[in-house]
């Protein structure tokens, strides 16, 4: 299936570039479960950030922003949709009421066409 990983510096001990170079160790460590796509979501000024790219994980150079302090991420085997297609890739949006959110997940859904 897929691999995912993050890191939250709760303290703020790191640098972007540091938490970038942690976080790459991280998704090339998770390629191991996925190689068709990787991403990446963080929070920076209050405002939710994703990046993601039908590439595999060492192929992908990571900027993390110096405000942001928590990073999720996702490298995703594609087992439904196109990688191609990069709405496909994780990590997402996603909403509850007025509260928004990322998501990223390890398995297939089968219900999604609603």
């Amino acid at each position: 299936m897929c691999g995912l990983f993050g890191m939250f510096d709760t303290r703020g001990l790191y640098s972007g570039k540091e938490r970038a170079q942690i976080v790459h160790a991280l998704a090339c460590e998770s390629e191991v479960r996925g190689t068709d796509a990787t991403g990446i979501a963080y929070n920076v000024q209050g405002q939710m950030q994703i990046k993601k790219r039908a590439v595999k994980a060492s192929k992908l150079k990571f900027k993390i922003p110096e405000g942001s302090r928590a990073v999720v991420g996702h490298t995703r085997m594609s087992t439904q949709g196109t990688e191609l297609f990069n709405f496909n890739n994780h990590p997402f949006y996603g909403r509850a009421g007025m509260q928004k959110f990322v998501l990223a997940h390890n398995g297939v859904i089968h219900n999604d066409e609603v």
